[in-house]
This record gives C-alpha cells, sequence and structure tokens, in this order.
C-alpha cells in the first residue's frame, strides 16, 4: 500500500488546531462550561491506558477492547476537532459524512480502520499542556511529582465529555508515549489499568526500522507527511522522529547521533533498552503501578491468544459476557504470526544484543538460535 499526502483539508486543520491551541483550549474549556448539568453524574471509572513503543502490538489490543460496548476512545473522524468531543459529534451528525468502507492503514501492517476505528490523539493534549514534549534533551518521564493542575482538570472533563458523547462508562486510550507517564497517570486515575505490551528487541527494532524507511521514503514524495505526523504526536519513525529522553541525557544523546548518522539498529536497540529498563525499575520500584500494570509479551499474544485476551480482560476488569465475546471474536486475527522479518548481519545481530539483552532478559527474552533471525554474512 503506498501512502498517501493529506488532504488540504486535513493539513489545514490539523494546521489550525496547532497553531492556535491555547484558543482550543479556552473554546473547550467554554464546552465544558456548556456541559456543566450533563458532567456533573458521569464518573470516570477505571480508565485503560495501552502504552508502549510503537511497533510493540498495541493497535491491534487497542481495536480489540475498543469493539466492547462498555469502552470509547478517540477514533479517527475525531481528529482534527480532537479538543472539543461532544461539538464533534453533535455536528457530525448533521454533516453529509458518507460511512467509510475499511480500508489498510498507512503502516501496511494488514490492519484495515475506518472513520470509526479507534486511534491515538490524546498526545495533542500532553504536547500542549507539558513543554517541551519531545525534545531529546529534555526527560520525558513524568511521575507523581511533576504536579500540573491545569491539564488534570482539562483532561478529566475531557474523558467525561468523550463519554457522554458516545455514551459509554469507561474510557479507553492508546498512547505510545504514555510508557514515561504511568506514575503521573495513576496519580491522575488510582483505578486507572495499564495495559503494556513488549516485543522481543529482534522483531521490534526491524519493524521499526521497516516502519521508518517507508514513511520516510513517503515523506520525500509528500512533505506534508512528516509535519502532519508532528501535529498529532508521532516522532517514532519518519523524517520528524526524535529520541525519547527516559531521564538519561546521555542515553538519548547517543539515539539521537545514531539516527542523524543513519545507524537505525544502534539508535533503536538503544532506544528499546532505555524505555523498557525505564519501565522495569518502575515497576520494581512501586507495587501499587506494577499491580495496575498488565506485560504482554507480543510473542505470547500470537502463540497463546485466547489465554492472552483472557488475562485483558481480567486485567481490566471486564464482565464474563464482555470478556468471553473479546476472546472469541479477537483470538483468529492476534493468531496470526509475526511477519517483520530481516536478515540481520552478524554486526547487527552483536548490536542489538550488546545494547539489548540485559534489558530484554528482565522481561524473560533471549538471543539464541530459536531465534526467528539468522545472521547473515557482512559481506554487501
Amino acid at each position: 500500500m503506498t501512502i498517501s499526502a493529506p488532504s488540504r483539508s486535513a493539513r489545514f486543520g490539523s494546521w489550525l488546531l496547532h497553531r492556535y491551541a491555547s484558543l482550543c483550549e479556552d473554546l473547550a474549556n467554554r464546552e465544558t462550561a456548556q456541559l456543566q448539568a450533563a458532567l456533573r453524574d458521569i464518573r470516570i471509572d477505571r480508565p485503560v491506558f495501552i502504552a508502549g513503543l510503537a511497533r510493540s502490538g498495541s493497535t491491534i489490543l487497542l481495536e480489540a477492547l475498543a469493539t466492547c460496548e462498555r469502552f470509547a476512545s478517540a477514533r479517527y473522524g475525531d481528529y482534527p476537532p480532537i479538543w472539543f468531543p461532544h461539538w464533534w459529534s453533535q455536528l457530525r451528525q448533521h454533516l453529509p459524512i458518507k460511512a467509510s468502507t475499511p480500508s489498510e492503514r498507512a503502516h501496511g501492517d494488514g490492519i484495515r480502520v475506518t472513520l470509526d476505528s479507534p486511534e491515538a490523539f490524546d498526545e495533542v493534549f500532553w504536547m500542549h499542556f507539558f513543554p517541551e514534549r519531545h525534545d531529546p534533551a529534555v526527560s520525558q518521564c513524568l511521575d507523581t511529582d511533576a504536579k500540573n493542575p491545569r491539564f488534570d482538570t482539562f483532561y478529566r472533563h475531557h474523558i467525561r465529555k468523550v463519554l457522554l458523547s458516545r455514551n459509554r462508562p469507561r474510557y479507553l486510550c492508546k498512547g505510545n508515549y504514555n510508557l514515561a507517564r504511568l506514575p503521573y497517570l495513576l496519580g491522575v486515575f488510582g483505578d486507572a489499568k495499564f495495559v503494556v505490551p513488549i516485543r522481543h528487541p529482534l522483531t521490534h527494532i526491524a519493524s521499526l526500522q521497516q516502519q521508518h524507511q517507508r514513511f520516510a521514503d513517503a515523506a520525500r514524495r509528500h512533505p506534508s507527511i512528516a509535519s502532519q505526523m508532528a501535529r498529532s504526536g508521532h516522532f517514532e519513525f519518519g523524517p520528524q522522529r526524535r529520541a525519547e529522553n527516559l531521564g538519561n541525557d546521555e542515553a538519548s544523546l547517543r539515539i539521537q547521533e545514531a539516527f542523524a548518522a543513519g545507524r537505525d539498529i544502534e539508535g533503536y536497540a538503544l532506544q528499546w533498552a532505555q524505555s523498557y529498563g525505564w519501565l522495569a525499575d518502575c515497576l520494581s520500584n512501586d507495587t501499587t503501578l506494577a499491580a495496575s500494570t498488565l506485560l504482554l509479551r507480543h510473542e505470547e499474544v500470537c502463540r497463546s491468544p485466547k489465554e492472552s485476551l483472557s488475562a485483558l480482560a481480567n486485567h481490566v476488569e471486564l464482565a464474563a459476557e464482555d470478556s468471553a465475546a473479546l476472546v472469541e471474536r479477537w483470538s483468529p486475527r492476534l493468531g496470526t504470526p509475526n511477519t517483520d522479518r530481516q536478515l540481520w548481519t552478524a554486526a547487527q545481530l552483536e548490536t542489538i544484543q550488546r545494547l539489548c539483552e540485559p534489558v530484554a532478559q528482565r522481561f524473560g527474552y533471549a538471543f539464541d538460535s530459536s531465534s526467528d533471525y539468522a545472521a547473515a554474512s557482512d559481506s554487501p
């Protein structure tokens, strides 16, 4: 599938909301004030946040949970006017918007979406309320000491408005960068449920590299792709790619330098190790956070989808009938074999193993002959 350029209206809409984010915040607060009576009785109950590095398997988990009638989440059709969920929902009912047919998303990974499919857009809010988001020189880790009452109030109101407009009782959010914010989110939503997919670094780095090449090639044909991705908060791959700083300035600088020099394997290996190493430390040091977090290894999800989906349903506390429906509907799709394969050179394998193995072992991963990859000659 070829990645097409965003439409002119989509480009203008995203630019407008990005350029005038402060005005959007003000208008969103006016929407809240208008709905004050309706929002008063809406409780935020056990919100679910899916977080992890891009290409870890988070999207399919989001899609699976979004089919449960209990959950409401951001959708493709909600962007750009993501700031005004209720106004936009009301307006859409009066617009001549045709029902979209499923089509494969830009990643070319077989996931088919429509305007009503769930998607990750809450990053727009984090970028607005927390300055220097996605600056590789600034730590992106947010814990309970990172106070931002203005954001907390806004985000609670936003979630209530989404629940109101969808007429659903629970909120569902996917955000790759929320991995570095789990302690903060737990401080805001004490009953939150976190789902963190993780993937063996060999397959994970292969997928990241392939997506980077895919989006970088597309952006050379259509430069607007890079700016569109940046405005919606996607810096994982493509020409707008940036290192994510997990509190280690030196490691972040090494990642950024590797990316700038075209050493993608090294850069992504360093990012994998830094991100999941930080997570492992957090879960080891915070028993409350650990109890609120479900780790799902991508390989086990594909190998044992029924058991993995049952564990997911149990963790987010689905009712028995919803849990059974989730397993029945999605286990055939989650059993699809991984296709992100690459013939690594011996030098590339050595780099990934050297940089990732200490962290990978903390999650039960090994580097051995049973890997899906085989070392090739270093010769071209």
